[in-house]
């Protein structure tokens, strides 16, 4: 009875209170620095696709060996994706211990900047012994794919501070610097990283434009699904506006917003700055709360992209004016930026959650890498359709299957770009081994290929044309209106 009953106990035990023995230590990376053979690699960028950066990574990895180290060191968040801008995964690969440094601050363009204009970010400290780490580490388990598990360690010293919604000033980039020098047993210097879209969608004043001369950007055969994300209440008063009966989060029954009239809520010229919600929710008084990403970040150039044609559009076809670039409040318009994905969630939820009511109205975009029935304590907002058709639609596990069919329009093409000059062996090829693993995985991953993301179909894959593999492609430009791919 006594064995029965101990059985139970370590049967019902939270698999956080174990670690995974093989995973990579700090003691290990201090070993291999010692010897001579530590990897180490750092890449910066998007913030929307960490959970596919880091599936790309671990595809690299000798299977178990895998550890997170982040300076988050609150919540229960363990999973890439939500644990703040600056973390680092060490793993195994080939036997050798390897260290990828990844800072999401400011998201795309910074994949960018620290070789156009010259941005110095902050990351993670070097995760030896002494990286100010919590000493227990936490298990990170992902129950659709287990090869994905690692030991989180949280609470990680950061080296350099994060940026401010303006991007990296002179002044960042002087006490940046200097941090760095303080750390020297980790990367000094960006080898690149990805971007949601290319540099040319992004302004050159800001570090955007032609890179050519500066490194090699290429395109990841990746595309990614974006959606208008709202606050709970919102979404509810939309589906009682529009005459939806059950009101439920069956993709089915989601409220719609058009193009049009998001274009009207985020731009300057729209009606929304003047009259509040009566674009889409006539007669309400509550104040519009814009939660919209910096200018650096490649989800904000996707909407700016998608919804305005700003850049893209030329001719008779104008573009309509950028959403506004500075956080701003007044009694009807309310525009907030926020330097990742995490905290576009979080401020959702935060209006979900208010107890004022002229507050709960909140919207913004999130890449469907986002999902809030998973996000935990952020998980306060849901997906609209756009123009009809629901991101989720008959998929919520992976949320790509009616951008793969080509019904659901707002979906762009992923970007990697790889400095010039000297690189160490490893620095110069983790990228394209990382996207390697990206667009063409194995067949046996087809089904656990992440969410959100879909296949190009250009690339050869073994996967579905439909499911994981998208029927059209743009061939490199987002600017471009998706075309049947013909093999």
């Amino acid at each position: 009875m006594k064995i029965n009953q101990i059985a139970i106990l370590i049967a019902s035990l939270s698999a956080s209170a174990f670690t995974f023995a093989a995973a990579v230590t700090p003691q290990d990376i201090d070993q291999a620095r010692t010897g001579g053979t530590l990897q180490q690699a750092w890449i910066t960028g998007a913030s929307a696709p960490t959970q596919t950066v880091y599936e790309g990574w671990v595809r690299g990895c000798d299977v178990g060996t895998n550890s997170i180290f982040s300076t988050t060191n609150s919540g229960s968040a363990l999973r890439p994706g939500t644990l703040g801008n600056f973390s680092a995964y060490a793993c195994l690969r080939s036997g050798t211990v390897s260290v990828l440094y990844h800072t999401l601050d400011g998201g795309s363009l910074n994949a960018y900047t620290p070789h156009t204009i010259g941005s110095v970010l902050g990351r993670v400290k070097y995760p030896g012994e002494g990286s100010g780490c919590n000493a227990s580490p936490v298990v990170y388990e992902d129950e659709i794919n287990p090869n994905n598990n690692a030991n989180v360690y949280k609470g990680c010293d950061q080296i350099g501070r994060g940026l401010t919604s303006t991007g990296a000033t002179s002044a960042d980039n002087e006490f940046n610097a200097a941090a760095l020098l303080t750390d020297p047993n980790g990367p000094s210097f960006p080898v690149g990283g990805y971007s949601d879209v290319e540099a040319a969608l992004f302004s050159p004043s800001i570090g955007g434009g032609n890179v050519s001369s500066k490194g090699t950007e290429t395109d990841v055969g990746v595309g990614q699904v974006f959606g208008v994300a709202v606050s709970i209440p919102l979404y509810r008063a939309l589906q009682t506006q529009q005459g939806i009966l059950t009101q439920d989060d069956d993709p089915a029954n989601a409220p719609n917003i058009t193009s049009s009239q998001y274009a009207s809520l985020i731009s300057p010229a729209g009606d929304a700055a003047f009259s509040g919600w009566n674009i889409i929710l006539p007669g309400n008084q509550k104040k519009v709360k814009l939660e919209r990403r910096v200018d650096t970040s490649g989800t904000q150039s996707s909407s700016n992209a998608f919804f305005l044609r700003n850049p893209c559009a030329i001719g008779v076809n104008q573009t309509l004016p950028l959403s506004y670039a500075v956080d701003s409040v007044d009694d009807l318009y309310q525009v907030v930026l926020h330097s990742g994905s995490g905290d576009v969630q979080t401020a959702l939820t935060s209006a979900s959650n208010s107890l004022n009511e002229a507050d709960q109205f909140a919207i913004g975009v999130l890449s469907l890498e986002n999902n809030w029935r998973t996000a935990g304590s952020r998980g306060g907002y849901r997906y609209l359709k756009i123009d009809g058709v629901h991101p989720e639609l008959d998929d919520t596990d992976r949320a790509r299957k009616t951008a793969a069919n080509g019904d659901y329009k707002f979906h762009m093409e992923m970007k990697q770009f790889v400095r010039n000059g000297p690189k160490t062996p490893f620095e110069a090829a983790v990228l394209d081994e990382i996207t390697a693993q990206l667009r063409n995985p194995p067949a046996n991953t087809c089904l656990t290929f992440p969410r959100g993301l879909t296949l190009n179909p250009s690339n050869g894959s073994s996967c579905t044309v439909g499911v994981q593999i998208a029927k059209a492609t743009n061939y490199g430009s987002n600017c471009a209106a998706p075309m049947q791919f013909l093999d």
